[in-house]
């Protein structure tokens, strides 16, 4: 036995003169350099680790190790074929050559392999079929092949290899019908084929493998219906039946999953009643995007559960955990207010859709993307987002402060003097959250894209005035005369183009945009920005609110109306903390505030538009 570690450089050559040598262990080293020929006089070597280094070449130099039993190289860049002389290790138990570079084909002679219990080949380029040969390997149990370049179909005489416990066949270019006969694997714990190109309908007589715990089908153009005799199987953990073109209800037989943890059916054709989630055990419950129109869900732990119900046939609100999760129906679903999506909604001023908020048992309206809630009417949906503009004049701006309209539209927020403060804000507010009851603290909430083009000139003698900000304010501080960061309170988020460096606030520089919480000058995360920020000339700002997870806000800025791939600065900020919405007060101001501060500094904002949306 020889374990070496903190081995630097390639394998060193002494090695090789240890004749006797049955185990050699160089994983988790930085050993870099091919494989040397020397390998082949360590004829007595049984167990070969060098995993996780940096080596690279062929494996060749390995093919005359005769009594060989384990060879685990993954990790590392070994390239070139997997060569036919593996066929003669009938010793080896265990071939790991995953996360390599290898390419090629398969051998067929790796049939011969007669005492192979695992073999893992995952992450290389390998190419061609799966060899029908792999089904002598009587012994195998774990057989892993994903993300290759496989193509042709799945054999059937991978059905005869009556020992397997794992198949792992995702992200391939597998083509053809699942086959029957993987029913055969009476031992098989998980099959994953996920990510293939394979058609067809689902075998029934999977649903008789009595110890499978996975079924992983994902993103393959199945089609007909989730078969009954899935319910048989009352080992499983989880099924992953998302992105296909399956179609019909669900069978109620997959009640008696009773160990089921993980549900996902995202993005079929499925329809009729919400299926089943009765398991104790599930964690996540993932059905959104099919035609699935009415249901109840009832988890038996309600605050273990990730769910997603979205982009059904579903309306008005659906009862989850004893709260009402409000619900617009996908396309070519008939809505709540029983006209078909798309069509013109007279109950929201024909540009919204209706739902049910459960706190106050009452209707209400959530508008379409291009479009607000009126301030004075909950029902109106009034124009003002997307393709709105303040260059439109003033009658969806309220203003503040010094801010002004100019014969052109544009909105002057400082003009020039010292000491100036200038707000402009959306007269619609926006709804951020769809909160039903007082024991959903944020509901859900919405993300949202804000599109804007200013321009900031110099202070004097050069030098910078304090900025301008775009922000988002709770409403109820529309009473109050809302100027600079500091003025909009303690529920609001801001986003800051800064021309002034203040030590005191930590600021990175005199150029930078910033991302502010609660009206605070000091910002959560800032950058410096990627163009002089006060130079008189148009800069062109885009501001996206991710609100999944713990909620991200990208910031994009340009000197053209293009939008960069890049974003100038990525922050993680939830709006839920930060504006703690409520139901009875959940709807939000936006614009922006500027402060010329001891310079004589011009802020002016010449377009906007807003958009909330998932």
């Amino acid at each position: 036995l020889l374990l070496v570690c903190e081995v630097t450089g390639t394998i060193p050559d002494a090695l090789f003169s240890l004749e006797q040598l049955n185990i050699l262990v160089l994983s988790g080293n930085p050993v870099t350099g091919n494989l040397p020929m020397g390998f082949s006089r360590l004829t007595n070597l049984e167990l070969l680790y060098l995993a996780n280094n940096r080596l690279s070449g062929p494996i060749t130099p390995l093919s005359n190790l005769p009594r060989l039993k384990e060879l685990f190289l993954p990790q590392n860049s070994f390239s070139g074929s997997l060569p036919s002389e593996l066929g003669n290790f009938t010793a080896l138990t265990c071939l790991d050559l995953s996360y390599n570079l290898l390419s090629g084909s398969i051998p067929s002679s790796m049939g011969n392999m007669a005492s192979l219990q695992r073999l893992e080949l995952l992450y290389n380029k390998l190419t061609g079929t799966i060899p029908a040969t792999l089904s002598r390997l009587h012994s195998l149990t774990y057989l892993d092949l994903a993300s290759n370049r496989l193509t042709g179909s799945i054999p059937d005489s991978i059905g005869f290899i009556s020992a397997l416990k794992f198949l792992g066949l995702n992200h391939n270019l597998l083509h053809g019908s699942i086959p029957a006969s993987l029913a055969s694997l009476q031992q098989l714990e998980r099959l994953t084929l996920g990510d293939n190109q394979l058609s067809g309908g689902i075998p029934a007589v999977l649903g008789d493998l009595p110890v499978l715990q996975n079924l992983v089908l994902f993103s393959n153009p199945l089609s007909g219906s989730i078969p009954t005799a899935l319910g048989k199987l009352t080992n499983l953990l989880g099924l992953f039946i998302t992105d296909n073109q399956l179609h019909g209800t669900v069978p109620s037989t997959l009640s008696n999953l009773s160990k089921l943890q993980e549900l996902f059916l995202r993005g079929s054709q499925f329809s009729g009643r919400l299926p089943s989630a009765s398991s104790p055990s599930l964690t996540q419950y993932r059905v959104g995007g099919n035609f699935f129109s009415h249901g109840e869900v009832k988890f038996r732990n309600c605050s273990a559960v990730v769910w997603d119900t979205s982009g059904n046939c579903l309306a008005g609100s659906l009862r989850v955990c004893g709260r009402a999760s409000n619900q617009r129906p996908a396309a070519g679903c008939a809505s709540f207010c029983g006209v078909e999506v798309g069509a013109a909604d007279p109950l929201c001023g024909g540009h919204g859709y209706c739902s049910v908020n459960a706190f106050t048992a009452a209707g209400e309206c959530v508008c379409d993307p291009n479009y607000m809630l009126n301030s004075s009417n909950s029902n109106a949906c009034v124009s003002g987002a997307v393709g709105a503009s303040l260059a439109s004049g003033s009658a969806y701006a309220s203003l503040r402060g010094s801010a002004s309209v100019l014969s052109n539209g544009s909105i002057l927020l400082t003009g020039g003097a010292p000491n100036q403060q200038g707000a402009a804000f959306a007269s619609p507010v926006m709804r951020l959250f769809h909160i039903p009851d007082k024991r959903s603290p944020c509901g859900t909430q919405l993300g949202f894209l804000a599109a804007f083009s200013f321009a900031m000139s110099p202070g004097g003698q050069g030098r910078g005035g304090e900025g301008l900000a775009f922000v988002v304010a709770a409403a109820s501080s529309e009473k109050g005369a809302i100027v600079g960061l500091g003025g909009v309170g303690r529920r609001s988020v801001g986003v800051e183009f800064d021309s002034v460096l203040s030590v005191k606030h930590s600021d990175p520089n005199d150029n930078h945009v910033g991302v502010n919480v609660g009206g605070s000058p000091v910002s959560l995360a800032s950058a410096t920005a990627p163009l002089i920020l006060n130079d008189a000339q148009t800069k062109h700002a885009w501001i996206h609110y991710d609100p999944t997870s713990a909620g991200t806000l990208r910031v994009f800025l340009s000197s053209d109306p293009v939008q960069p791939l890049t974003p100038t600065l990525t922050a993680s900020v939830s709006l839920c903390s930060a504006l703690k919405p409520t139901a009875s007060d959940s709807l939000f101001l936006f614009g922006f505030v500027a402060l010329s501060g001891s310079q004589p500094q011009r802020h002016a904002i010449f377009s906007w538009s807003f958009t909330t949306g998932g």
